[in-house]
């Protein structure tokens, strides 16, 4: 798949969430490796505060960008649906700066390990222009169930 096609698969068909805790707009790009997605900050977010995404949306946001991962795989590779993951553990997590209002981030997990139903995954958060708005490892842990 281009990365041109991955910007047409609806994210809502890939993701567990729904509205309104839905934090990953468009999926970017999906690899064995590496998945990267979009997300626009707004307003009526329900993470945002003082016209500022906060700590705890950048977290869910690199969460479901995991969730967006296993989603392609499950749903357009082994054609199955979506497992439902939860979030196991946050390590070295550094927030540089909260991204505000109206910008939009683009985040890219790369997958350190993956084995027994457990993830373990690096992720990058990043303004459109490139600057680092956080970083951190993610072991995310999958349910059997799904959605």
């Amino acid at each position: 798949m281009t990365d041109e096609e991955f910007l047409q698969i609806p994210i809502g068909g890939i993701l567990p969430q729904r509205a309104p805790f839905i934090m990953v707009s468009q999926l970017l790009h999906y690899d064995e490796i590496v998945t990267s997605t979009r997300f626009q900050i707004t307003e009526d977010n329900i993470f945002c505060q003082n016209g500022v995404f906060v700590a705890s949306g950048i977290v869910e946001n690199i969460a479901q960008t995991c969730a967006a991962r296993i989603g392609y795989i499950n749903k357009y590779i082994l054609h199955k649906d979506v497992n439902i993951g939860f979030i196991g553990a946050v390590r070295n997590l550094d927030i540089v700066q909260l991204p505000k209002v109206g910008e939009t981030i683009e985040t890219r997990i790369e997958v350190l390990s993956s084995s027994f139903g457990l993830t373990l995954a690096h992720g990058e958060v990043r303004l459109l222009d490139g600057t680092l708005v956080a970083e951190g490892e993610m072991k995310i842990a999958l349910s059997e169930k799904t959605v």
